[in-house]
């Protein structure tokens, strides 16, 4: 990993996000373009390429099925946020492509009881994602 460090170019930041992969980057970019914030960021990473940061080597998961509609839409948000990384950038080709690989969930229940919670909390998820419920 290069070891090149710059400096900060001021004293004090308002906000202040420690890494910079997909979720600190995410935060700086949102805060700086949002027109009711007027303050300042300061992204701080290990990595000055980016190339090695966390979300460049995770395996993680975007689940899309949950109780509450708030949460599939931030979900639905999220995915088509990574999904399009580039372009909510600005179409900078400085940022990666983001690869997103889609695998399902399967939820089981070992009683009545859960397999009625998940019955009637099915009509909260994303259909692009799941298969269509029996």
């Amino acid at each position: 990993m290069p070891q090149t460090f710059e400096a900060p170019k001021r004293p004090s930041y308002d906000v202040v996000i420690v890494g910079g992969a997909m979720y600190g980057s995410s935060v700086a970019w949102f805060l700086a373009n949002n027109l009711d914030f007027d303050g300042s960021v300061l992204v701080v990473e290990r990595d000055p390429t980016y190339e090695f940061t966390s979300t460049a080597h995770t395996n993680s998961c975007m689940r899309q099925q949950f109780s509450q509609e708030i949460n599939v839409r931030i979900s639905q948000f999220a995915a088509d946020y990574v999904k399009n990384f580039r372009s909510f950038m600005g179409n900078d080709p400085r940022v990666p492509e983001v690869t997103l690989q889609n695998f399902g969930y399967m939820y089981l229940a070992d009683n009545e009881a859960f397999a009625r919670v998940l019955k009637k909390f099915r009509k909260f998820r994303s259909p692009a994602v799941l298969a269509p419920s029996t």
